[in-house]
């Protein structure tokens, strides 16, 4: 998504509303268990402050198919996020403090895609479950616990205390 400085100076109240879909498909292979990523459609809000300083005031929204981490199955979840940016032309006013970061840019042109990637990036989960109470696959069989249920006997026992196991085990 590219600014145009030019459109933003000829813009009576120093304010551009722009609406665009960008296609991030190359994410898939970035992100653990991401199938699809829709076109993200984003809405953005660019505001002259002063004559080398510009705000960005977006909203992104998309949806991305994932497959579970734990039961495998594919599920779809809506991602929305919204974010805002100042940017400036000027080399020396651009700084990262805690409460607030100015980005540099050079030219007539701001290019908006880094930001607008990287904010559905923060956004998509790390380690995706299709819900919170997902049962998963059953370690020995392989069955799907949200949907059927099977008859395997599965102990956890502490590796620390298995030595204990066995004693008791041969003392029966």
């Amino acid at each position: 998504m590219q600014i145009s400085l030019h459109k933003l100076n000829q813009a009576k109240d120093g304010q551009l509303v722009m609406h665009e879909t960008v296609d991030l498909d190359t994410m898939q292979g970035e992100v653990p268990g991401l199938i699809r990523l829709t076109p993200v459609e984003v809405k953005a809000r660019v505001t002259r402050l002063d004559p080398h300083l510009i705000e960005v005031d977006a909203e992104e929204k998309s949806k991305a198919a994932f497959t579970c981490s734990r039961c495998l199955q594919e599920y779809e979840t809506p991602v929305h996020v919204k974010w805002t940016e100042l940017f400036t032309d000027e080399a020396h006013r651009a700084v990262e403090t805690e409460e607030q970061e100015i980005h540099y840019f050079e030219g007539n042109e701001l290019d908006l895609s880094p930001y607008i990637r990287e904010a559905i990036l923060l956004q998509l989960p790390y380690i995706p479950v299709c819900r919170e109470d997902c049962k998963g696959l059953c370690p020995k069989c392989g069955v799907n616990k949200n949907a059927d249920s099977c008859n395997c006997q599965i102990e956890k026992i502490d590796p620390r205390l298995a030595a204990l196991q066995d004693w008791l085990d041969q003392n029966k």
